[in-house]
């Protein structure tokens, strides 16, 4: 018997307990392509942080400049295709468009027609201090998130 995506999810987003790097495509962005995410759990809730990875870095960086947001473009977390196989090329965690959201939330938001996947579940301590650090710096994320940034990885 095969059991929906949509009924599975909650069960499978409960298991993931630290910094991991998923697959799906978001039904809250514009562009229909499935993208990488980290996933960031939120300590004692059924929550998370979730920020986008892109590797259109020099295209965020010069929009950050030009919108006069320049320390945004430090808190792009840089991370490499060597280190992450399944990354077509370098990219960047982007770290200001960080959004908190319940595990109920994260499921509506993802296309179960294009599925969901767990990339890696093994995400460095550096980077995950890296993230961090960059979502506490950055001056785009509300502050109410840097405080659960920090409480899911004390630096």
């Amino acid at each position: 018997m095969h059991i929906p995506l949509k009924l599975r999810l909650p069960q499978i987003l409960e298991k993931i307990k630290s910094f991991t790097i998923v697959r799906f495509q978001d039904n809250n962005l514009k562009e229909p392509a499935p993208h990488w995410h980290v996933l960031i759990p939120v300590p004692g809730e059924s929550s998370f942080l979730i920020a986008i990875i892109t590797s259109q870095i020099d295209k965020k960086t010069t929009y950050y400049r030009r919108t006069k947001q320049p320390k945004a473009g430090d808190c792009l977390v840089r991370i490499n295709n060597d280190e992450f196989s399944f990354l077509k090329r370098n990219s960047a965690i982007n770290c200001n468009e960080t959004d908190y959201v319940t595990i109920s939330e994260l499921v509506h938001r993802i296309d179960e027609t294009v599925g969901f996947k767990v990339e890696s579940e093994r995400v460095p301590a550096y980077l995950r201090k890296d993230i961090v650090s960059a979502i506490m710096k950055s001056p785009i994320t509300p502050p109410f998130m840097h405080k659960i940034a920090k409480a899911a990885n004390p630096i």
